[in-house]
């Protein structure tokens, strides 16, 4: 999917993607009406997270994904996400998800708590890729500071500033996997 100078309108604010890694990547819009995918996100941090959630549906939609295709998820926090991730994966009342995005915010306080959660939420998404042989997207913010999360989770894009929207890096991502590997 080349987002380099794409800009499109979602609920009244401009995106765009900067993804250097995936610039040549173009996802063949006929196959994606039966491709199902589940968001799953924190909702600690969700003035982050909420903005997230939109630039993956913002990749999804624009990929040929039906919104009907589209659940979204959401879990207390981080740590909940590779179990919330594991369980959608062995769900016989879900769709079967082609792919799963996970998205999270973790920002560093005074205490080690931090890096215990970012580690093990790191290592059991890594975990439910393995084990149910279906991509996950990481996105997963882990940041020093509100500033440095807010900035990788922007809407409006101002390239000068180089900000981003990791949820639409992680969208692009299993949209590549589910790509190359279908």
């Amino acid at each position: 999917m080349n987002h380099k100078y794409f800009e499109e309108n979602i609920e009244g604010s401009k995106m765009s993607k900067k993804s250097p890694s995936r610039d040549n990547f173009e996802i063949n819009k006929d196959g994606m009406s039966s491709v199902h995918i589940a968001v799953v996100a924190a909702k600690w941090n969700s003035n982050i997270t909420d903005n997230l959630i939109k630039g993956a549906q913002f990749v999804l939609k624009n990929s040929g994904i039906p919104e009907k295709n589209i659940d979204i998820y959401r879990v207390p926090g981080a740590f909940e996400l590779p179990f919330a991730c594991q369980k959608l994966t062995n769900v016989q009342k879900l769709p079967s998800y082609n792919g799963i995005i996970a998205l999270g915010c973790v920002i560093r306080g005074e205490t080690p708590h931090f890096d215990y959660i970012c580690q093990e939420t790191t290592r059991g998404l890594g975990e439910v890729v393995l084990r149910a042989n279906i991509p996950v997207g990481y996105g997963l913010l882990t940041t020093d500071d509100l500033a440095q999360a807010e900035q990788r989770s922007h809407i409006e894009i101002n390239s000068a500033l180089g900000q981003s929207n990791k949820g639409q890096d992680a969208a692009d991502a299993v949209l590549e996997m589910i790509h190359t590997f279908s």
